[in-house]
């Protein structure tokens, strides 16, 4: 996305940059180190990679926390779903308890860890404390913050059985496909996400959106590794990130599990129409993933 020209279109919309550049397990590589030598038999929960995980997580929660005090708006992008432990808790940590979030994803991130050994299946049932303080390994300096009510998930609709019983059990406010339409769009729903939130216009609560790719329907959206039918569309895509945006609550925002390597043709460039930013260029995926980002930063039709 920075080869893509990101940090140029964000520019244009009159932002100040801070890149804060990648983090990488070769940066973190003596603290990863000291996380495998660990006693496994401590922990509840040894998930694969679990050590660079938690490692990097910290590393972006530390970063989130130091942008954020300084009252920056935080973009993160990702890597996997997994990283939204570190960026959403580094904004609890300055924002306190009251932040909300709208986890856009077709999956749940909720899986019981029992039926699923990866951790970015799990992060939003490890921020609402379902796994615990000190039982995931490389997640003690983690405490789960998220209150259940103030998370609002758009677009769910590829879970596992026990997954979604979770869900339902712990009365999450959900809008899969389904309910947008039964709603009458996504102008409703997101009527209702913002004022069950109360980060609405007439709020000051913090809002932070953690946004999937697979969210969106594959039919324009190839890139990413866990497509899902019946998606968001490239329209409603876009209003939900402008009108979050335009409430003036938004603090944060995750890009995440965007891989143009799963592109049918890795090589082939988006094609570019009349109404497109000509800084923008690199594959379908990355190019709708950064007009997103836009969108998220107040970038307007009108």
């Amino acid at each position: 996305m920075r080869d893509g020209g990101l940090v140029e279109a964000i520019k244009q919309l009159g932002w100040n940059i801070n890149d804060e550049g990648d983090i990488t397990k070769e940066q973190l590589a003596d603290e990863i180190k000291r996380e495998i030598a660990k006693d496994n038999s401590k922990y509840k929960y040894v998930f694969q990679n679990i050590e660079a995980i938690g490692v990097i997580n910290k590393c972006l929660h530390d970063i989130v926390h130091r942008r954020s005090q300084l009252k920056d708006f935080v973009l993160t992008l990702g890597g996997d779903h997994g990283i939204a432990s570190g960026s959403i808790h580094g904004l609890q940590k300055t924002y306190g308890e009251n932040l909300k979030v709208i986890w856009v994803d077709a999956h749940g991130d909720a899986t019981h860890p029992d039926d699923y050994q990866h951790y970015h299946g799990m992060p939003t049932g490890h921020l609402l404390g379902w796994l615990a303080k000190g039982e995931v390994k490389a997640f003690d300096w983690f405490t789960p913050m998220l209150k259940k009510e103030n998370l609002v998930y758009i677009g769910l609709r590829d879970l596992d059985k026990i997954e979604k019983a979770t869900l339902i059990d712990n009365n999450i406010k959900i809008f899969t496909p389904y309910d947008i339409e039964l709603k009458g769009g996504i102008g409703n729903v997101m009527k209702e996400t913002l004022d069950y939130l109360k980060c609405d216009n007439h709020h000051e609560n913090p809002v932070m959106i953690s946004w999937d790719i697979d969210a969106c329907d594959p039919s324009f959206i190839q890139g990413t590794g866990t497509k899902a039918r019946c998606g968001l569309s490239e329209r409603e895509s876009h209003f939900i990130l402008k009108g979050t945006f335009n409430t003036g609550n938004l603090v944060g925002l995750d890009m995440v599990e965007v891989n143009p390597l799963l592109e049918p043709d890795p090589t082939k460039k988006r094609d570019v129409l009349f109404g497109d930013n000509k800084v923008l260029t690199g594959s379908p995926t990355v190019v709708y993933a950064m007009e997103f980002i836009l969108s998220g930063l107040g970038s307007r039709w009108l």
